[in-house]
């Protein structure tokens, strides 16, 4: 039964006040899994998450995004409901994804250091609003397939947000500034796109729509390196491709595929490198190596 005095809005605080440094893999192991089972609304987690004190500190004036991002919380909620969700994408993996985004973000006061105020990386408060917009959003209406054609999936997620803004009447200038801004950060999160992408953010003149992208793209894999819940993570999409792609879900549960796909990944931007993201990778990777050699 589920623990009534369980208080998510002091949780999310006591994890994103005191955690400001380097990430510590076991806690946030904890984290991510007490979060999931306590849970159960993504309206509730989110409301919940632009109620901290970290989230207040990035406030701005007449917020036009917070009852936004609550309203696709609302409607995940519904969808949820409504369809049996995917093994990954679901509720539960967009939640990892805004938290890790907060976790990242956070992390900017104490990049700066190696950041100057022009940084292609350094980010507005307003563009840390439309960001954790884009991870509520980002996989929206999931299928639980792979794309038949590039970004496929992705503008379906930006469809039914544009729908969802459009039932919900709000207004049609914002909705375009919104949609604008997030869309080349939520069809960077194609991962048939991901190698092009870490190409243009190792280059020199590095774009700034580019790292704002990665930002997001670095908190959409953020939770699957972690070396327990990263392989919980990793058979869930397993599951989820079992019907449709039997093939592909055989390899990527097999320790050597899920090995690949790990070092596939790179954490780049200031922020994640400065949580210890890159940090975790490594180790998880020294981890399952040595249980394969």
């Amino acid at each position: 039964m589920k623990d009534q005095s369980f208080n998510l809005l002091s949780y999310l605080n006591s994890f994103l006040e005191g955690h400001a440094s380097v990430l510590d893999a076991q806690k946030l192991e904890v984290l991510l899994s007490t979060i999931e089972k306590e849970a159960h609304s993504m309206h509730d987690f989110l409301n919940a998450l632009v109620n901290t004190e970290v989230w207040k500190s990035w406030q701005i004036q007449a917020n036009p995004y917070q009852s936004n991002i609550l309203a696709i919380g609302v409607e995940i909620d519904r969808i949820g409901s409504d369809h049996i969700a995917p093994a990954y994408h679901s509720k539960k993996h967009m939640m990892d994804v805004c938290l890790m985004l907060s976790y990242i973000l956070m992390q900017e006061e104490g990049a700066q250091k190696d950041l100057s105020d022009s940084s292609p990386w350094m980010t507005s408060s307003t563009e840390k609003w439309q960001l954790l917009l884009a991870a509520a959003a980002h996989d929206l209406g999931h299928p639980g397939l792979m794309n038949s054609a590039p970004y496929e999936i992705e503008q379906q997620s930006l469809d039914l947000l544009a729908a969802l803004f459009n039932r919900t009447g709000a207004d049609p200038v914002l909705v375009k500034e919104i949609l604008e801004s997030i869309e080349p950060w939520i069809l960077a999160t194609d991962h048939a796109q991901y190698g092009a992408l870490l190409e243009r953010v190792s280059q020199p003149g590095l774009k700034h729509v580019d790292c704002l992208a990665m930002l997001l793209v670095e908190a959409d894999l953020a939770s699957s390196v972690l070396p327990v819940r990263g392989k919980l993570l990793t058979d869930r999409l397993s599951d989820e491709w079992a019907k449709p792609y039997p093939e592909k879900s055989i390899a990527l549960r097999n320790q050597v595929g899920y090995l690949s796909f790990l070092a596939s990944l790179q954490f780049l931007s200031p922020h994640s490198v400065h949580a210890g993201i890159a940090t975790i990778l490594t180790n998880s990777l020294t981890q399952l190596r040595t249980r394969l050699s």
